[in-house]
Order: C-alpha cells, then sequence, then structure tokens
C-alpha cells in the first residue's frame, strides 16, 4: 500500500498589532500551533519597527485588536502596503475585540472586518474575530474607567482588581489546524488565493 505524501513544510509569518498584549499572546497560540504542524514560522509586531514584508513568505497570518472600533493603523498600512502580495499566497486575519465576547456577537461582530477589507481592497481566504480581554491592572485609571463602563453595558466583569481573558482557545486552536490543513492541500507552487466561504465574515 503506498504511503500518503506529507504535507510541504511552509515558511509562515504571523504578524499582530496588539495593544494590552492578547492579541500578542493569540498570535504566540497560533504561531506554536502551525509549528506544531511542521510549518517554521516568524512572528512580527507590524507596530514594532518595520516588520518583514509578505514576498518572502509562502503564507501569511495576520491579526489586529480592535480600538475604539478600528483595527491598528499599523496593520491597515502593512495591508494596504503589500495588498498584491497577500492576495498571491494564502493569508488569514483574525481580529480580537471585546464585542466578539457576547453571546450573540456573531462571526464579524459591527462588520469590524469587513469594514477593514472594503478599506484596504483585500479579502484573505480565511477571517476570525476572537474575544479579547479586560486588562484591568494595564489601563491608567481614564481607560480604566471607560472600560469599566462599556463591560458594564455588555455584560463582561467591572472587577478592576484583576484582567479577565474572554478568548476561546479551543476556537484559536481551530483556526490554526485549518489554515494548516489549507497549506497542506496546496500545491507545492503557490497560486493566487481564491476566496472561500470561510473567508467571509
Amino acid at each position: 500500500m503506498a504511503l500518503a505524501t506529507p504535507p510541504r513544510m511552509s515558511r509562515l509569518l504571523v504578524a499582530y498589532a496588539s495593544t494590552h498584549g492578547q492579541t500578542r499572546a493569540i498570535a504566540e497560540a497560533i504561531a506554536g500551533r502551525l509549528r506544531a504542524a511542521g510549518h517554521a514560522v516568524d512572528l512580527a509586531d507590524v507596530e514594532a519597527g518595520r516588520p518583514p514584508p509578505p514576498d518572502g513568505y509562502d503564507a501569511v497570518v495576520l491579526g489586529s485588536r480592535v480600538k475604539f472600533g478600528a483595527h491598528a493603523r499599523a496593520l491597515t498600512r502593512y495591508v494596504a502596503a503589500h495588498r498584491a502580495a497577500l492576495g498571491s499566497r494564502p493569508a488569514a486575519f483574525f481580529s480580537v475585540s471585546m464585542s466578539a465576547a457576547q453571546a450573540n456577537a456573531g462571526p464579524d461582530p459591527h462588520d469590524y472586518m469587513a469594514k477593514l477589507f472594503a478599506q484596504v481592497g483585500w479579502r484573505p481566504t480565511r477571517a476570525v474575530a476572537f474575544g479579547g480581554a479586560l486588562a484591568y491592572r494595564r489601563y491608567n485609571w481614564l481607560l480604566r474607567a471607560f472600560m469599566k463602563r462599556l463591560s458594564r453595558a455588555g455584560g463582561h466583569s467591572t472587577d478592576t482588581s484583576r484582567d479577565h481573558v474572554y478568548t476561546d482557545w479551543a476556537a484559536v486552536e481551530r483556526f490554526a489546524d485549518g489554515f494548516a490543513a489549507d497549506l497542506g492541500q496546496r500545491p507545492s507552487t503557490p497560486a493566487p488565493a481564491s476566496i472561500s466561504a470561510s473567508a467571509r465574515p
């Protein structure tokens, strides 16, 4: 019986924009999961220095926190600057917000991702929204008071003595595993990625 051909190892970039650390933690979890699947992964903060362009990678995962209703400007500029390269290889996107932690949030709370993709003229092969965290201990007093007020309205914790994580880590793993599976099924020569139903927010 012929043995199955193992998936080709890919060189991946996981780039993110994070303010208080939760998006970075999610990016690190995704990178770790992709490495466990046999891929070589570079992790980059798009707000720290000059992140590497996607041209040197087989596939890219991008992620950003949502702050005051918008994704990070640095991430938006990165996508706009490298739109052609991102469109010619598998590329996934994850959005992180407290809106996504709502029980009835839906796949794209407040159309955050749809607005971003329309703005930059790009759509990833996969896109998902994850709940974030309330990092009360890392907020200044003004932001703490503001987030406490929003949290009360949204049904989240208002206990400011500690931080509260609302990320569904199992969903993070499923997202990473799904993207790894996509890479295992693709030909050795990357072709422009088509937009699948899973990419629609």
